[in-house]
């Protein structure tokens, strides 16, 4: 079998990356807001970003250790997740900060959207330079996921202006 490409492997340490600090994230701000428009929505949305780090993981070490890719169903027919090791980084540090300087809510869902369609476009690109079916599917089945967030955000924000 031939070795993975090493862009494949950069854009899904990219992705854990990224997933890392959206699930950082929305975990500073329920703890810092109590709002149960978006409270529940947040911890919805940090779980998501948690199964997609997870996901994310098991595609680089079966990569790594098989040169294989597992199937999304695969991945996700899986029970349990673990814990996402919150050690801060410059990244997780500036986002928190953002969050502590938010003038209000919009602010902060402002922000989730950035973040949203950052790691959208990252998993976009990502199957655009894709080698197999199966990168592509896993980049595509991602970006999808995003922009379902993106989606919700934006229904919140539409709450907001009611």
């Amino acid at each position: 079998m031939a070795p993975v490409h090493p862009d494949i492997l950069a854009a899904l340490t990219a992705g854990i990356q990224s997933e890392v600090a959206s699930y950082v994230f929305y975990r500073e701000v329920f703890r810092r807001y109590d709002d149960d428009l978006i409270t529940e929505t947040l911890r919805i949305l940090a779980e998501e970003e948690k199964k997609h780090f997870h996901f994310l993981e098991q595609q680089y070490d079966s990569l790594i250790r098989s040169e294989k890719w597992i199937s999304t169903a695969d991945i996700m027919k899986q029970d349990g997740l673990p814990e996402i090791n919150e050690d801060m980084t410059e990244e997780h540090r500036e986002l928190i900060d953002k969050v502590e300087k938010a003038s209000g809510l919009r602010e902060i869902l402002d922000i989730a959207y950035d973040l949203e369609t950052a790691a959208r476009d990252l998993y976009r690109g990502a199957a655009e330079q894709a080698n197999t079916g199966e990168a592509v599917d896993t980049f595509e089945y991602l970006a999808r996921f995003e922009e379902s967030h993106m989606r919700l955000i934006n229904s919140m924000l539409d709450k907001l202006d009611d």
